[in-house]
């Protein structure tokens, strides 16, 4: 069609209309911003700073402007995620990683994130603290292993953290494939092997005895940075000790030469911890 054969309108047609929209919005009613259209998409913003004291460790912050709420991905690190404006992350093994932040504006507006990586030189110093030495019979070679205590109380499940209201076995409640894994823990390479003799009770299957191998794998001690400023175990996604669902991240509540005692999160089979539950696992010498 041409262009110039579109028909312009009369003067009485812009007349007609300019009184229409006048009549419409005279019939409007009051305006309440709250309800407006949301504002452009936030811009995530946020810094990665190595700290002085420990370069496998490093300070990050959220530097977005704006109303919003914000979840850091740090795979990888302890911790594996945040929500803080400003957090602590240690990466324990030389590598390179992703720090992702997430935000998302109050207002309705969609979530955002911003990626990017950070480099570590070098794993994190190894030394034979006292904890260790508990731990691996005194950073000694042949290691050490801890098994799941025959007393009342070695599993122990509530809600909370500090509630474990929701069961508590009895003494030698559990089932036999429990009480004879050994989870061994060796000081030189920081070796962490689950010795479960080939099977493991599977929660997610009705607590049936399955053939499973995790075999040998890595571990981190971190001082002070669990629940109260406990020191925490770290082992791999694939691993576990005690039960098949708690999480991999284990505060340690007591620590002697005979007994440990941890708590955790209860996990699904796909890893992920659960929004509510909680482990407490009395482990001994053995």
């Amino acid at each position: 069609m041409n262009m110039h054969s579109i028909n312009k309108p009369k003067p009485h047609q812009f007349f007609f209309m300019a009184f229409l929209i006048l009549a419409v919005t005279a019939c409007m009613p009051d305006r309440d911003d709250a309800f407006g259209l949301p504002d452009a998409q936030l811009q995530p913003a946020f810094t990665i700073e190595s700290l002085p004291d420990n370069p496998n460790k490093f300070l990050v912050t959220d530097k977005t402007a704006g109303g919003f709420q914000r979840l850091w991905d740090l795979t990888g690190g302890i911790p594996k995620s945040s929500g803080k404006l400003q957090d602590t992350v240690l990466f324990s093994k030389a590598g390179t990683y992703t720090v992702t932040l997430f935000v998302s504006a109050s207002d309705g507006s969609g979530t955002t994130f911003l990626k990017k990586t950070v480099k570590v030189d070098q794993d994190a110093p190894l030394s034979c603290n006292p904890t260790l030495a508990l731990l691996t019979g005194d950073c000694q070679p042949g290691g050490k292993c801890w098994t799941l205590s025959n007393a009342a109380g070695a599993v122990k499940v509530g809600p909370t953290y500090d509630d474990f209201s929701w069961y508590t076995s009895p003494a030698g409640g559990l089932q036999s494939a429990q009480y004879d894994d050994r989870f061994c823990f060796a000081f030189q390479g920081l070796v962490f092997e689950n010795k479960n003799n080939g099977a493991s009770v599977n929660p997610w299957d009705g607590y049936k005895v399955v053939p499973y191998n995790p075999g040998k794998s890595d571990f981190t001690l971190i001082e002070g940075t669990g629940i109260s400023g406990r020191d925490q175990l770290l082992i791999p996604d694939n691993q576990f000790m005690g039960v098949w669902d708690a999480d991999n991240l284990l505060d340690i509540v007591k620590l002697t030469a005979t007994q440990l005692i941890v708590r955790t999160r209860i996990r699904a089979q796909n890893g992920t911890p659960n929004p509510e539950g909680w482990f407490e696992l009395t482990f001994v010498k053995n």
